[in-house]
């Protein structure tokens, strides 16, 4: 399917994601679910994962769409882009969490690369889209720095902290 299909289910429509309103975002919300469990169901069956860990990662991808994504941003699971995810781990993660942890980070960013392959398979993502996501959920060195350098802010130095890597332009 093309990104110009329109596809008769609305889990994978991607103007089932367009979100103008609160409604909008609601049903956007609800239909996120859905798609992860097919997600959770295409990891357990194509890819014979246990279910413990096919839960750990769908929990994580789950937490970046559902919290961040769609209700920050407004943004469809499908046209998920790199600077999205550099800007989840190495900021809004970062400060909406009482403490943010590598540990942590690793598990959601991993989440988001299998949902990312997930969507390739089935043409809801372009493998260029894929690469770069995988490239930015790789980036653990700048996000633990930043997770670092976070804890270490005295005085005014928030505004530096936050200028290295911004939640919007």
């Amino acid at each position: 399917m093309s990104s110009a299909t329109k596809s008769t289910d609305p889990c994978l429509d991607r103007e089932s994601y367009l979100i103008a309103t609160l409604d909008d975002e609601i049903r956007a919300d609800q239909l996120c679910h859905e798609l992860l469990r097919r997600c959770y169901l295409y990891l357990v069956e194509a890819h014979e994962l246990p279910a413990e860990e096919t839960s750990r990662l769908c929990y994580g991808v789950s937490y970046f769409l559902c919290e961040y994504l769609i209700p920050e941003f407004r943004i469809s699971p499908f046209d998920l882009t790199a600077v999205q995810v550099r800007r989840f781990a190495g900021h809004w993660y970062i400060i909406r969490n009482m403490e943010p942890n590598l540990a942590e980070l690793t598990s959601i960013l991993e989440g988001i690369l299998a949902f990312a392959a997930f969507c390739r398979e089935r043409d809801l993502m372009s493998a260029e889209q894929v690469a770069t996501i995988e490239g930015a959920c790789a980036e653990l060195d700048f996000y633990r720095d930043r997770i670092d350098s976070f804890w270490a802010i005295e005085k005014e130095g928030y505004d530096a902290w936050q200028a290295v890597c911004p939640l919007k332009d």
